[in-house]
């Protein structure tokens, strides 16, 4: 009897520590086969990002209310940056988002301009111009930012352009244009799917001669692209270009790059207006060649 008792002590420590682990966790409210989904519960919800007007409101709040640029959006994050910005007015990275979000907003009411219509000069020359003011102010604290170096030339392009052409050129716009566009260049050339080269393209693409070539809006085109190739913008403008000069081939494949290609995140809300206007030149060739 005293060996068989010796032999079960072990076990029945063994099983008292078991029972004992266990009632800790029953007692807490928590059994073993649950422990997971408990700590799951635990977890503190993720909260929406506040709006305008109803609270606390950070950075991430305001960035996160204009992640889908519609004009409805953009307007939000303005009046959240605008808040922000009371409390904190040099702060340069505040002024070049309001910036760049007034600039969403003429993307969206102007098809970012893909044809020139004297219906989008009001929106041009109000909201352009207050974009270009508050990259001006963010401009005036650091210049060589490249973010705040993009909303002036972004805002000024669409700014200029309520002039006319024409006139913008006799107001000393084409020469602005290009300090901002060098100016980008110079400190990140490959930012934001080469802006600083798409944007002299687009230049010496509207601008009548001396002040823009087609020859210099090529070789712009294609730099940007072979820097970044994910600008549906740059490839719909060099097929126009090749269109010009009925090397439709080269156009084609230009014009299909911007049918069938996804466009990268700065470019979403303005697309679509590309993507017909490609698909229009695509018919026009079809025409040509088969004449």
């Amino acid at each position: 009897m005293k060996k068989i008792r010796k032999k079960s002590l072990p076990v029945f420590i063994i099983c008292l520590f078991f029972a004992v682990f266990a009632l800790s966790l029953y007692s807490a409210g928590v059994s073993p086969g649950s422990r997971e989904q408990a700590e799951e519960q635990q977890q503190p919800e993720q909260q929406p990002p506040a709006e305008p007007g109803t609270g606390e409101l950070t950075l991430a709040d305001v960035n996160k209310i204009w992640e889908e640029k519609t004009v409805e959006n953009c307007e939000k994050a303005i009046k959240g940056y605008e808040e922000l910005i009371k409390k904190d007015p040099k702060n340069y990275v505040l002024l070049q988002k309001i910036s760049y979000a007034l600039i969403a907003i003429i993307d969206i009411k102007t098809n970012a301009l893909i044809v020139e219509k004297d219906e989008y000069k009001p929106v041009l020359k109000k909201l352009g111009k207050l974009a270009y003011d508050y990259a001006l102010k963010a401009y005036a604290i650091n210049p060589k930012d490249k973010e705040v170096l993009s909303a002036c030339l972004v805002s000024y392009g669409y700014y200029s352009a309520s002039f006319g052409i024409v006139k913008a050129i006799f107001k000393g716009a084409a020469g602005k244009y290009k300090k901002y566009a060098k100016e980008l260049i110079k400190i990140d050339e490959k930012h934001e799917a080469a802006l600083g080269y798409r944007s002299l393209g687009k230049l010496n693409d509207v601008a009548p001669w001396p002040v823009g070539t087609s020859g210099r809006a090529l070789k712009y085109f294609k730099k940007a692209i072979k820097i970044d190739s994910s600008s549906l913008f740059a490839h719909y403008y060099l097929g126009t270009l090749y269109f010009k000069k009925d090397k439709f081939n080269l156009a084609k494949k230009e014009f299909n790059m911007v049918l069938t290609g996804q466009p990268n995140p700065g470019e979403k809300h303005f697309i679509a207006s590309f993507k017909e206007a490609a698909q229009e030149y695509l018919e026009k060739i079809k025409k040509e060649e088969e004449d």
